[in-house]
């Protein structure tokens, strides 16, 4: 899958889960992606956080630093 659609789907479900407490929506966003992402899609959204620029909102990006946490995902 295309990194600017994986950024864009992840601007997108956090700004669904923004809900104003920064924690508990970080929190929701990480279990989405767990959930509902393919292996290869937390692995490509992982490995583009870690180059760099990103693109990524503050919550989702945050919410892929704790995604890239599980080993699995490691890029």
């Amino acid at each position: 899958m295309n990194v600017s659609k994986l950024v864009r789907m992840a601007n997108q479900i956090a700004q669904n889960f923004d809900v104003g407490e920064r924690d508990k929506a970080v929190a929701a966003i990480a279990d989405h992606l767990t959930r509902y992402w393919t292996v290869e899609m937390k692995k490509g959204i992982v490995a583009h956080l870690n180059q760099g620029t990103t693109g990524l909102s503050e919550l989702a990006e945050a919410a892929i630093v704790e995604l890239s946490k599980n080993e699995a995902y490691a890029a």
